[in-house]
């Protein structure tokens, strides 16, 4: 079996750029997206444990 030369024209380059930027942009917009509702849940979580220790110190100091 003899080797092809295969050859990518201009249309099969620009088609696999454009699929590579819309994998690139969904997946950086993903990864976004769990970063800011990672920092949400921590502040949530902090709340409430300010919430809490508040409550226990008032309650120490009656």
């Amino acid at each position: 079996m003899p080797e092809e030369d295969r050859k990518l024209t201009d249309a099969d380059v620009e088609a696999i750029v454009q699929l590579l930027d819309k994998k690139v942009t969904e997946r950086f917009y993903s990864d976004l997206g769990r970063g800011v509702m990672g920092l949400v849940w921590k502040a949530i979580v902090v709340a409430i444990v300010g919430v809490a220790a508040y409550g226990s110190l008032k309650g120490i100091s009656k």
